[in-house]
């Protein structure tokens, strides 16, 4: 089949060279294919599909080709580029390269033709600040030796050094670029700008194999790189990005490593200071770590009254809670005592307190203190709100809605009070208060997604569906949604069966962990609107990230040929799927479904038993093959053993039981025939279950019954294809 998500291996073992042997080709070549290699090696997966997506047989493409998969990147929209143009904007990217070393032309030049091929790309900032700091310095004279740069730019190029988040700025580089272009020598320019002379071999080296252990989920190796490139660069860009990794990992030892030297190498900079007081707080070295947080309640970025409130947060980190609770309330004492307003300063260090109790799961404490601080001053939203959670985490949900209530009703007009009360109504049924506080809040800022959003599924939720539309509507058109968002979306539309509405929704999910889905449910709606082809080349045009999405697309393109009565070309999709994938027990069932479906029942059997020597406890493969060996063929007694294994992992599954019952009325055994097709159309009003349920009875007899069956199962499926046969069959 055509799908472009086909690994399509060769056995050819000739080196492929597509571009000319020019002296800076000629000198790479060799290093280059070992880096090819290693990404097949590394990820072969990704590495045919890119080759077989691509059909374009330059190494140096289908290495680049691997680097845009690894990055998550929007590959179709970089195919689509390079198609239009016959492939030269890669090339022209290794092209400018070596023309900056063969021929003299200007710095400025190939940095801006770079940048302009690369962003044609979508590759991250991180790549471009790098390629051009490397650039820049080698213009000048200083770092690395023009032979190896370019080795080092094509290992950037084909491996990538950038993630998609906490990103590098681009500040620091571009002032340097502008310094080499003005002839200004990096000695001459300030500390604060390191990255610059210590970008080393060594560094660089560090970050690459930082960057690609992070894509692989590799993430102490991830961590240790980062925090080796910290130490070798003492870069404060970098030494940010190793304790940020390391919180991610959580790795306490390495992470208090790179953010004490983060806090070295920029004393003044609070969010250091706060990354280094949480290794400290979650290493448990609470007197090394009582002075830093002292320090970030007094720093001069630290907003009014909000010091204590992150001490609060951080010490309630602590592994010892009871020795992070005497720290707080030494903290608490001295923070009042240095305040001559004891008035003001109490009800600040009670709010604190109860802050830290609360998190620390010390709730009755925690409400006393918030009892407290609301006697003290009543205007308070935050102690509202807080005082309404420990409430409500005690099981007093009706007193934390009176508390948030009162609270409005004296005056208290605060957004976040009225979105708790919202959410907590909601939790409660109380649907009418719920509404009226989301469309107050809708009024004050329109254009809050999340609270629309939660208002339309409360609109729809209450019976107000055009209502609910209007907002969903108007969701859709906007851009500036998170992906999550505009995939609930889609969902929620789809469920409504406003299919354009979905699928406008869905097309915008550009990213993350919901694309995939986004992708599968458009194809699928392009199919159910007839629109077969459009569907299959949706489905082609995306790029797997890994063996599972490609799985999941082989098994979307079968359903949607097998929803059009594409058989034979069904089977040819789960025929190479298999290929690809032969160990995958889903695309073995879901073959062996297609083959009943066809009437060829051998292989259907030859596949589940297959399928049943790998796990002889599928239920789904049990009940498939004792229900096919009950209706096609006379094994019944086979057919039997098959279906009571199934029953007795799954007692309460209908199909199972629609099975049991089917088998014995083919045994003759009518009377306990209808004892389980009856169950199992009680557990579900299913059609299939029905049109058996309906014959055995007819049968036996039983016409009106029969009938009353029947009809009761058209009013919810008056499609169904097995149940119109079976009346038909029986003259009804």
């Amino acid at each position: 089949m055509g799908g472009g998500y086909i690994p399509r291996r060769s056995d050819s073992k000739a080196p492929v060279h597509a571009y000319p042997r020019r002296f800076a080709y000629h000198a790479l070549h060799w290093q280059i294919e070992q880096y090819h290699r290693a990404i097949k090696q590394l990820c072969p997966i990704e590495y045919f599909q890119v080759r077989a997506m691509s059909g374009i047989q330059n190494h140096v493409f289908t290495a680049i080709c691997a680097y845009v998969q690894l990055q998550r990147l929007c590959f179709m929209d970089v195919l689509k580029n390079c198609y239009q143009v016959q492939r030269n904007l890669f090339n022209g990217v290794v092209a400018e390269f070596v023309r900056f070393f063969v021929y003299p032309v200007r710095n400025t030049l190939i940095l801006n033709s770079i940048t302009l091929s690369m962003r044609k790309f979508y590759i991250s900032n991180n790549l471009l600040i790098l390629i051009k700091t490397i650039i820049a310095r080698t213009a000048l004279g200083h770092g690395i030796p023009r032979g190896k740069m370019i080795l080092t730019l094509f290992i950037v190029v084909i491996f990538g050094v950038a993630c998609t988040s906490h990103r590098i700025t681009g500040d620091r580089i571009d002032t340097h670029i502008s310094s080499a272009n003005n002839g200004t020598s990096p000695v001459a320019e300030s500390a604060t700008n390191p990255i610059k002379k210590s970008l080393t071999e060594q560094v660089l080296y560090h970050l690459l194999v930082a960057e690609l252990a992070g894509q692989r989920d590799r993430i102490p190796t991830a961590v240790s790189n980062y925090l080796d490139a910290a130490i070798g660069s003492r870069d404060t860009t970098i030494a940010q990005r190793a304790t940020h990794i390391a919180l991610l990992a959580g790795d306490r030892e390495q992470g208090l490593q790179a953010a004490k030297l983060w806090t070295r190498l920029d004393p003044n900079a609070l969010e250091a200071k706060r990354a280094y007081a949480t290794f400290l707080v979650r290493g448990g070295h609470m007197d090394e770590a009582v002075p830093v947080l002292r320090g970030l309640m007094n720093h001069p970025d630290s907003p009014p009254d909000q010091g204590l409130l992150t001490v609060a947060g951080l010490l309630s980190q602590g592994k010892d809670r009871e020795v992070a609770l005497a720290a707080m309330e030494r903290i608490v004492a001295e923070y009042v005592a240095e305040h001559s307003d004891k008035s003001r300063a109490e009800p600040v260090a009670s709010f604190a307190l109860a802050h830290f109790l609360f998190r620390i799961e010390k709730v009755d404490r925690a409400i006393d203190l918030l009892e407290e601080v609301i006697a003290a001053d009543k205007k308070n939203p935050t102690a509202h709100i807080y005082y309404a959670q420990a409430l409500r985490n005690r099981g007093q949900t009706a007193k934390a809605l009176d508390v948030l209530s009162e609270a409005l009703a004296n005056g208290v007009d605060d957004e976040d009070i009225r979105i708790n009360l919202a959410r907590l109504s909601i939790a409660e049924k109380r649907y009418e208060t719920a509404r009226e506080q989301l469309e107050r809040l809708l009024a004050i800022d329109p254009n809050d997604a999340e609270i629309r959003y939660t208002l339309a599924l409360l609109l729809l939720q209450t019976g107000r569906p055009n209502k609910a539309h209007k907002h969903l509507r108007y969701l859709t058109n906007q851009e500036n949604l998170t992906q999550e968002t505009y995939f609930n979306l889609g969902q929620l539309a789809e469920s409504q069966k406003n299919l354009r509405m979905a699928m406008d929704a869905y097309r915008k999910v550009a990213y993350g962990q919901h694309y995939l889905n986004a992708q599968l449910r458009i194809a699928a709606l392009l199919a159910k609107q007839g629109n077969l082809r459009g569907a299959r080349a949706h489905l082609h045009g995306i790029l797997p990230k890994s063996g599972e999405d490609a799985i999941r697309l082989y098994q979307m393109d079968g359903l949607i040929l097998t929803d059009a009565g594409h058989l034979e070309a069904a089977m040819s999709v789960y025929d190479a799927a298999l290929e690809s994938h032969p160990k995958d027990n889903d695309l073995l069932y879901a073959r062996a479904m297609l083959a009943g479906r066809m009437g060829q029942v051998s292989r259907l059997e030859r596949d589940l038993r297959e399928l049943l020597s790998r796990k002889p406890d599928h239920v789904d493969a049990l009940n498939a093959l004792g229900y096919t060996l009950a209706d096609k063929t006379d094994r019944y007694q086979e057919a039997m053993a098959m279906i009571r294994r199934a029953l007795r992992l799954q007692p309460e599954n209908y199909y199972i039981l629609d099975s049991m019952g089917w088998v014995l009325y083919r045994l003759g055994r009518h009377q306990e025939s209808i004892g389980y097709l009856q169950r199992a159309l009680a557990i579900q009003q299913d059609p299939e279950v029905a049109a058996h349920l309906g014959e055995v009875l007819w049968v036996t007899g039983e016409h009106k019954a029969a009938r009353k069956v029947w009809d009761a199962a058209l009013e919810t499926a008056p499609d169904d294809a097995l149940l119109l046969e079976v009346m038909e069959r029986f003259g009804e």
